[in-house]
């Protein structure tokens, strides 16, 4: 099962990888959001850049949460709603001529960690 089956598939479609949630900042908003109303456990997320030629990694991106597992849904939902524009707002700051563009990979309960793909 991929990360990706636990999302709809306008979302899911809009993800950098093939098996992961990796989304915009607006997208992956949304998918918290989604997450949440279907009783899916958010463990954290992570920044991911992707460069113009198409490449992924961890580059320049925020590190993200540590884990929220021991928080309830709605409390792990909350503090990916709080930091995630946090960080896109502090790594735009920092990052204002990077050609690169952020994404946040989501992980949930019952799948792998993020990888970069």
């Amino acid at each position: 099962m991929s990360a990706l089956d636990f999302l709809p598939p306008h979302l899911a479609a809009l993800s950098i990888s093939e098996r992961e949630i990796v989304l915009s900042l607006d997208a992956a908003l949304e998918a918290v959001d989604y997450l949440e109303c279907h009783g899916r456990q958010i463990l954290g997320w992570e920044g991911w850049v992707k460069t113009p030629d198409g490449r992924v990694g961890h580059g320049s991106a925020p590190q993200g949460t540590v884990s929220l597992e021991e928080l309830s849904i709605a409390e792990a939902a909350a503090v990916c709603r709080a930091t995630m524009p946090e960080d896109a707002n502090s790594w735009a700051a920092e990052n204002p001529t990077s050609p690169e563009s952020l994404f946040f990979c989501i992980t949930v309960r019952g799948q792998s960690k993020c990888r970069n793909r």
